[in-house]
C-alpha cells in the first residue's frame, strides 16, 4: 500500500506571513495605548495649569474663566466647562478641559477630558 504524500511547500511561509502580521497589529494597539495614556497625562496637566491660572486671576480681580480658557487654548486643549464656587473670601476656580486623542482610530477615543481645582482654601 503506498500512501499519498501531501505537498506542505509554502506553509511555513503563510504561517510567518500570519504571525507577522498579528506582531504588527498588536504593536499597533501598544502604540496607541501609550500615545493615549500621554494624552490622558496631557490633558490632567493642562486642566492643573487652567485651573491655578484662573484661581491666580480671580485673586488679583481678573476674570478666572477667561484666564482659563487662554491657557488652555494656548496648550492646544479646549476649555469645556469652569465654575467658581465663592463665599466672599473663600473661593475654587474648578476648570474641566478637552484634548484631542491622537491618534484617530474607528471605534477608539475622540478627545480626553479632565477636571481639575484650584483655589485659596
Amino acid at each position: 500500500m503506498r500512501h499519498k504524500s501531501h505537498d506542505e511547500r509554502g506553509s511555513g511561509t503563510v504561517l510567518m506571513v500570519t504571525v507577522m502580521l498579528i506582531a504588527a497589529m498588536v504593536a499597533f494597539v501598544c502604540a496607541c495605548l501609550i500615545t493615549w495614556f500621554g494624552c490622558i497625562h496631557k490633558a490632567r496637566a493642562i486642566a492643573d495649569l487652567a485651573a491655578l491660572a484662573g484661581a491666580d486671576a480671580y485673586s488679583l480681580g481678573g476674570d478666572a474663566c477667561a484666564t482659563a480658557s487662554l491657557t488652555a487654548e494656548r496648550n492646544n486643549a479646549v476649555l469645556t466647562s469652569c465654575a467658581i464656587d465663592s463665599n466672599g473670601i473663600d473661593f475654587i476656580v474648578r476648570a474641566t478641559v478637552r484634548v484631542e486623542a491622537k491618534p484617530h482610530v474607528p471605534y477608539g477615543p475622540d478627545h480626553f477630558s479632565y477636571t481639575s481645582q484650584a483655589g485659596n482654601i
